[in-house]
C-alpha cells in the first residue's frame, strides 16, 4: 500500500474502523478480549494490514449511528450499507458482501414470489 493511501486511511497510524453491531450477519459476536467478531471486523482487519497499520475497532450500536459520526474524526473507515442518503457526505466502496433478504407471508397469500411484492397497490408491514 502507498504512503499516500496510509496517510489518508489511517492518518493517526491506526486504521479506525466504525463497526455497526446491529446486523448479525456482519458483526456475529465478540471476541475473549471483547472486540467484534464477523465478517466486517475482519474486512476492517484486512485493510489495516494492507496498510500496515493496526487496527481499533469503533463499535456503534446501528448504522445510524455510526454514520451520524462523519466528518467528526471518530472513525476513519465504516462499516456499513451503502444508502443515497448517506452518499451525501460518505464516499462508499463496492459492496463488501450482499445480504439476500426476503419476505415471509401467512399460508394462502397471494403472494408467492418476489415478483408478487413488487407491484401498484401491494403493502408491506
Amino acid at each position: 500500500m502507498t504512503d499516500k493511501a496510509r496517510s489518508e486511511l489511517a492518518p493517526t497510524g491506526v486504521l479506525r474502523a466504525g463497526i455497526n453491531l446491529s446486523n448479525f450477519l456482519l458483526v456475529t459476536g465478540r471476541s475473549a478480549n471483547a472486540e467484534p467478531v464477523g465478517v466486517s471486523p475482519d474486512m476492517a482487519r484486512a485493510a489495516a494490514a494492507a496498510l500496515g497499520v493496526p487496527v481499533q475497532y469503533v463499535p456503534f450500536k446501528t448504522p445510524g449511528e455510526l454514520g451520524d459520526q462523519v466528518g467528526k474524526n471518530v472513525w476513519d473507515i465504516g462499516l456499513i450499507g451503502a444508502e443515497p442518503q448517506r452518499a451525501e457526505k460518505i464516499a462508499f466502496s463496492a459492496a463488501y458482501c450482499e445480504i439476500e433478504a426476503t419476505y415471509m407471508v401467512p399460508a394462502g397469500s397471494p403472494i408467492t414470489s418476489i415478483a408478487d411484492v413488487d407491484k401498484k397497490g401491494v403493502r408491506i408491514y
